[in-house]
């Protein structure tokens, strides 16, 4: 009523005051801090706009409060809800695949226990890796192949690689290089999980782990939830990456190049402390923590 009162010029605002039992400067002040919620809300509005853009329109309202608050803009979680409802800032969610890869088998299966048993929380890097592979859709119904590998202590990636088609060779080559940066007196306190793919079953892979020194652990036949952590990690990757628009194979490697640079530096997490992958990594090594 406040606000109609004020811009309509033909009310007589003295008597439509004394008629709602309002006095004059409760309306004025009424209409001062109307106006200045507004202000406010204009503000809050460009800074979340400017976030919601920076994500790719992919962070969610814990995300965005997370970003704004490392650069030092606090905004309520509930006003941030409301002005990307309000403004139309709509984050782009995936949908689930109903057609979800199941791994081939070559050669004789090799029986390999499950010695992580969810233990997801080690508490410095280097420790336990958590690796697996997904698939990746671009252009007019083409398809690439991620490997990834995460550390679960920092949730960083700490090796990644893209491939046209996966290869036992392609895998053996991509630890080869991940764990020729690990010093060698650190590799046997390293685990390696997967699940039981061809890939990680074959002896070609698990030879370079054998070499290395490295523990190789499985998890149990048709049982994700033993593989949690890297398949929460393809998750939320799927939802920041964007390659429908790709045309080539050389875009997508770009693309995913940057989004897991984005993850591993940019993207900060509840769980690590408000941090970047990255940087709760230098923290755990630094002994901040």
């Amino acid at each position: 009523m406040g606000e109609a009162i004020s811009k309509d010029p033909s009310l007589n605002r003295s008597y439509l005051c004394r008629l709602m039992s309002v006095s004059r400067s409760g309306f004025y002040s009424s209409r001062k801090s109307s106006e200045a919620r507004q202000e406010r809300d204009r503000m809050a509005c460009k800074i979340i706009k400017h976030y919601h853009e920076r994500s790719r329109k992919k962070a969610g309202i814990i995300t965005l409060d997370l970003l704004m608050r490392r650069d030092g803009h606090v905004i309520n979680h509930k006003k941030i809800a409301r002005i990307k409802r309000e403004y139309g800032f709509e984050t782009k969610i995936r949908r689930r695949n109903p057609y979800r890869a199941i791994p081939l088998k070559s050669g004789e299966h090799v029986e390999i226990p499950n010695l992580l048993k969810r233990d997801f929380y080690p508490p410095l890097p280097d420790q336990v890796y958590s690796t697996d592979m997904t698939y990746l859709y671009y252009g007019n119904c083409d398809k690439a192949f991620l490997s990834a590998t995460k550390d679960l202590a920092t949730n960083e990636i700490v090796s990644y690689k893209l491939m046209k088609t996966p290869t036992v060779s392609a895998f053996a080559c991509e630890f080869k290089e991940l764990l020729s940066k690990i010093p060698i007196e650190k590799r046997t306190d390293l685990m390696i999980h997967s699940d039981q793919g061809f890939q990680y079953t074959n002896e070609e892979f698990r030879a370079v782990l054998r070499l290395a020194g490295v523990t190789q652990s499985m998890s149990r036949r048709g049982n994700c939830l033993d593989n949690a952590p890297i398949e929460s990690f393809f998750g939320h990757f799927k939802d920041l990456l964007e390659i429908k628009k790709c045309r080539s194979y050389e875009e997508v490697e770009k693309v995913v190049s940057s989004t897991i640079k984005y993850y591993n530096e940019e993207r900060p997490q509840k769980g690590l402390n408000k941090k970047p992958p990255a940087e709760y990594r230098g923290l755990l090594l630094s002994g901040f923590f």
